[in-house]
């Protein structure tokens, strides 16, 4: 009989905790459905990486990273998180802009060259699972697919001659995961980690020589980047603040 009540004890404060962090007292998450917008802002150490031209018919040789870049990025999302036991399940939509780029050097004695990557953008649409370590702090984990691109943007000074650059889209992806910090029930501060690829896929350079095109090649290149991001979750953002 002791055994069985010290039992029941046990069960009875497990529950007791179980419910205050998942309960309405919760600060971390509610027992009901929400709608929230994200800004997003952080840093992302990327790499371009570029694919040997192949044989008709044939695939690109394998990719060899060219150049870094330490990287600003920022960007927003909006979503809605799903209640759950422990935590939600969070469907998101996100887009993000990250810095510019490049590489300069001399290609003949004299005769110097850059490329620079622009317009780095990409949108995502995401899952991610929430799930609660106290009322106040959580962890999470998750991903997205979605599309991505830049411009590539050679330039060479050599007499009259010019190469104009072209944009890249391909399709994205992305994993990582995080920890997430409430303020209160509306607020919600988010650190995390994730991996971010594009590509491969074409870019059309073009010679331009004395105002004339010459000619024209097709270039394949991709990106990835780990990015450390930081983000202030905020949940019905439209409804009144008490």
């Amino acid at each position: 009989m002791p055994h069985r009540l010290a039992r029941l004890v046990v069960v009875a404060a497990l529950a007791s905790c179980a419910a205050s962090v998942r309960g309405e007292d919760s600060l971390l998450f509610t027992n009901e459905n929400r709608f929230y917008l994200a800004p997003i802002v952080g840093a992302s150490w990327g790499t371009l990486i570029y694919y040997e031209p192949a044989d008709p018919g044939e695939p690109s040789e394998p990719g060899q990273p060219i150049m870094n870049g330490n990287l600003f990025t920022a960007g927003g999302a909006a979503g809605v998180a799903f209640a759950l036991d422990r935590g939600q399940v969070r469907l998101e939509f996100e887009g993000r802009y990250r810095d510019n780029f490049g590489i300069s050097r001399e290609v003949l004695p004299g005769i110097p060259a850059s490329l620079q990557i622009t317009d780095n953008w990409s949108t995502m649409a995401n899952v991610w699972r929430d799930f609660s370590i106290t009322d106040r702090l959580g962890i999470y984990a998750g991903g997205g697919i979605g599309a991505g691109g830049y411009g590539v943007n050679p330039s060479i000074s050599f007499a009259n001659d010019v190469i104009i650059g072209s944009t890249m889209t391909a399709f994205a992806w992305q994993a990582g995961g995080g920890v997430l910090y409430a303020f209160n029930e509306r607020v919600t501060l988010d650190l995390g980690y994730r991996f971010y690829s594009v590509g491969p896929g074409d870019s059309t350079l073009q010679l331009i020589g004395n105002g004339t095109p010459v000619a024209s090649t097709a270039v394949r290149t991709s990106f990835a980047t780990s990015e450390m991001l930081l983000s202030l979750r905020i949940y019905e953002p439209f409804r009144r603040w008490r």
